[in-house]
């Protein structure tokens, strides 16, 4: 991976020079001239490291202005500050303030790389040792201090050592694959594979294939595939979302359960199982099964052990700690400060009904720390007002779902504003029935600000959108 290098320095010569370095040295390189423009682009481009000038031409020591916001923001971002005519307390000042080095001009370019490359691999172990105070603090599979998260943590540990299959109810968006990981961890397997079958990825006959592999006999060669059985021999598999499988899929499961053994698409050879399986099911799987919708045969096969995750809206108390958690981790991962709540917002978000539990939540976190990004105020602490229109609607009715855009996490900053920013327009236009006059005066904005927006967010459907009041 190439890394990104913002280059802030009045002067275009050093600009070009240290690009050019740079560039030649495998880098990608951006360039800033002044305060502004940089802390614009650093929002923007998200670098991997920032080369200063101490003296931007602007105010004086403008450079250790910029490297005091990059420090408070982007606490991972490391900075190498620049000076062709400085002091020795300037270099202490920087230093002190978070640079990693200080360089004098004219440089020598091998000084300058050993420096950045120094740079980039503390940044790097920062970054590996914050994860770990944070995982240190939290455990993932037990996050909370409701009565269902103790019960949890009590179950997982007399589980784990056991060795038999489990089974883990929970609602959608409650993230079984977690307790299926701890409870990996914590056994006697855990130095072999942990392997995951989502059901819902594959097709049937994909879905077959996928688990157990196939064997195709060729003019002049045998081609073997191996399934996940195989991959993770001795190991634990999660299947995630079994209920969702066709019976003929469920028939064949329960086979090679009775069997404890397995055999490769398009041939006969026995293979020994020797995994723990771990299933993870709806809390409706009574239902299912009653109604002939799951085989109780294999459910029973498999539910040695059972542990039962609650829906969000009935252990409120977790909330806190879920959204301190997802917020560490998340601005974590995008190089962003943590935000905080007020008790204002606390509140709202605990007497939120959740319908998508964890994995709702979490994409809260990141629509938060999306819509934050570009904004000019001080947003480190998350006030009502910051919360999506959805949830604040919602607060007094806690019967409506609400949709939340689950792939956010897949997107950058950018990409993840952009969507939940098309996506608000349009309700708002929907809900006032495409009327603009209308639309501008709720959401706060001049009449020709919002077309402005709309053109830029391509919402341009004529069926949407009309002029007139009323």
């Amino acid at each position: 991976m190439a890394f990104n290098v913002l280059i802030v320095d009045d002067e275009a010569d050093i600009r070009d020079l240290v690009s050019g370095i740079l560039s030649d040295n495998g880098y990608k390189t951006e360039a800033a001239s002044h305060y502004v423009e940089a802390v614009s682009m650093i929002q923007k481009k998200r670098p991997n490291l920032v080369v200063i000038d101490v003296w931007l031409g602007e105010n004086d020591r403008d450079g250790l202005r910029l490297l005091e916001f990059i420090k408070r923001e982007y606490e991972f971002v490391p900075v190498i500050m620049m000076s062709g005519h400085s002091t020795i307390e300037t270099a202490v000042t920087a230093i002190k303030r978070g640079a990693h080095d200080f360089i004098e001009k004219p440089f020598d370019s091998n000084r300058l790389l050993t420096s950045i490359e120094k740079a980039i691999e503390v940044s790097k172990l920062q970054m590996e040792n914050a994860e770990l105070k944070v995982k240190a603090r939290y455990s993932e599979a037990i996050i909370g201090e409701s009565q269902n998260a103790s019960h949890i943590r009590q179950s997982i540990e007399k589980i784990a050592p056991l060795g038999g299959r489990c089974v883990i109810l929970g609602p959608n968006g409650s993230d079984k694959e977690i307790i299926a990981r701890e409870i990996h961890r914590l056994s006697n397997r855990s130095k072999s594979p942990f392997g995951i079958l989502n059901c819902r990825s594959f097709g049937v006959r994909h879905l077959e294939c996928e688990l157990l592999g196939s064997e195709i006999v060729g003019a002049d060669e045998i081609k073997i595939q191996q399934g996940i059985l195989e991959k993770i021999s001795g190991g634990t598999l999660f299947i995630d979302e079994l209920a969702s499988t066709s019976p003929d899929f469920q028939l064949k499961l329960l086979k090679i359960i009775k069997d404890d053994a397995f055999s490769r698409i398009g041939s006969t050879e026995k293979l020994h199982l020797g995994i723990r399986i771990i299933a993870s099911f709806p809390l409706n799987i009574d239902h299912l099964i009653k109604s002939n919708n799951f085989s109780d045969e294999l459910f029973c096969r498999l539910n040695a052990n059972m542990i039962k995750i609650t829906p969000l809206s009935s252990r409120r108390e977790d909330i806190p700690l879920l959204l301190e958690y997802f917020m560490e981790r998340s601005s974590r991962a995008h190089n962003i400060a943590p935000k905080k709540f007020s008790s204002e917002a606390l509140g709202v978000l605990r007497s939120y009904s959740w319908p998508g539990n964890e994995l709702q939540l979490k994409n809260l976190i990141d629509w938060i720390l999306a819509m934050s990004v570009s904004s000019d105020e001080d947003t480190s602490l998350i006030s009502v007002d910051s919360l999506p229109n959805e949830i604040m609607w919602n607060k007094n009715n806690e019967t409506t779902e609400i949709p939340f855009i689950s792939s956010v996490s897949e997107m950058s900053i950018r990409e993840a504003r952009e969507t939940f920013e098309r996506k608000y327009f349009i309700e708002q236009l929907k809900k006032f029935s495409g009327n603009i006059s209308q639309t501008s005066k709720f959401v706060g904005m001049e009449r020709s600000a919002l077309h402005r927006k709309l053109k830029a967010l391509n919402i341009t459907d004529s069926k949407l959108l009309r002029d007139e009041d009323g």
